[in-house]
């Protein structure tokens, strides 16, 4: 029994696509001799399916002897296996430090085209899996540190957030930190492009990711709550993703209402709806901001921006008159 053509006819059996994806495969396996394996394989049934399946371990053998790059197969094998969309296994690679190893996937028949964009690892090659899986090395990616390379981008920091919430807000996002990026990598914790979307390097899930980005958050919300100095009682919310100062200077409704101290933007819907709020973002203001019921500042060291809402709001006139009181260089927007 010819493995190759074992092979061959199995993915022939089992792919739905576009005949340029699967031949490009088979160029890229077989090399010059592609075509007689293809032709071979042009009559492939739900039978060669099973013919693979009872031959597991001749084509273990067969993909095990192409590989010669033991490194990157491992870390598929380890992290890899649960990305079957091509263009996310492919980010998720680069994360990884195996940048490039798609195509070697591919030639090796590690993993093969299911269909014109779904690469996953033919199930006769279990046993591989687990055996390449127990060779892999931790990449060594440090979550915690990676994210601190980016606490004072702003911008980075919004975007990861609303991504990983599903509460992104393009509009707002574009207003306060310039056009949407069309790609975006934040060290080896995520990637983003468009026409793939946002992937997490699979050493994590979203959820670490999110847990370590929402604990920088509240660190720094902390410093600002500390650096502001304003009446009342303070906390972070993790609903509402930034820091919430609660204030009534005289008991009245006008200057009763809540300070949001944001190190970068929320898009948290319930954050925006709350009443007679005032949202302080750190970092310096954009180059044009709409006025918007909301009061906004903006603070980056000792100097602060300040946006007011389109109605008067007795609320922020306060939080500006502190910040007159504490020191600040205030300047109007």
């Amino acid at each position: 029994m010819d493995p190759v053509l074992l092979e061959a006819r199995y993915q022939r059996a089992v792919f739905s696509g576009s005949v340029d994806v699967i031949v490009r495969d088979f160029r890229l396996r077989y090399g010059d001799g592609w075509s007689s394996y293809w032709e071979a394989s042009s009559d492939a049934s739900e039978e060669d399916v099973r013919a693979a399946e009872e031959a597991a371990d001749l084509l273990v053998g067969l993909v095990e002897g192409r590989i010669d790059d033991v490194r990157a197969a491992a870390l598929y094998a380890a992290y890899g296996r649960s990305l079957s969309v091509e263009g996310e296994l492919g980010v998720a690679l680069d994360l990884l430090g195996a940048g490039g190893a798609l195509e070697s996937l591919l030639r090796w028949g590690l993993v093969m085209h299911f269909s014109d964009d779904v690469v996953a690892s033919p199930p006769y090659l279990a046993k591989l899996l687990i055996r390449l899986s127990q060779r892999a090395e931790a990449p060594g990616v440090d979550l915690w540190e990676e994210l601190r390379g980016f606490v004072h981008d702003g911008g980075s920091m919004a975007f990861l957030e609303g991504a990983l919430t599903g509460e992104f807000d393009p509009g707002l996002h574009a207003e306060f930190y310039g056009e949407v990026p069309k790609s975006l990598r934040l060290g080896r914790v995520a990637s983003y492009v468009e026409e793939v979307g946002l992937v997490v390097n699979p050493v994590f899930s979203a959820e670490e990711v999110l847990g370590a980005l929402l604990e920088w958050k509240r660190r720094r919300a902390d410093a600002l709550a500390k650096a502001l100095a304003l009446h009342g009682e303070y906390e972070f919310s993790q609903e509402r993703r930034c820091g919430l100062q609660y204030l009534s200077v005289d008991g009245t409704a006008e200057k009763s209402g809540v300070v949001a101290l944001c190190p970068w933007l929320s898009y948290s819907k319930r954050l925006w709806r709350i009443p007679n709020l005032v949202v302080v973002v750190e970092g310096g203001p954009p180059p044009r901001l709409e006025r918007r019921r909301r009061g906004v500042i903006f603070v980056r060291g000792g100097e602060a921006y300040v946006a007011p809402p389109d109605r008067a709001s007795k609320l922020f006139d306060y939080v500006v008159d502190l910040l007159y009181s504490q020191g600040f260089s205030v300047s109007e927007l």
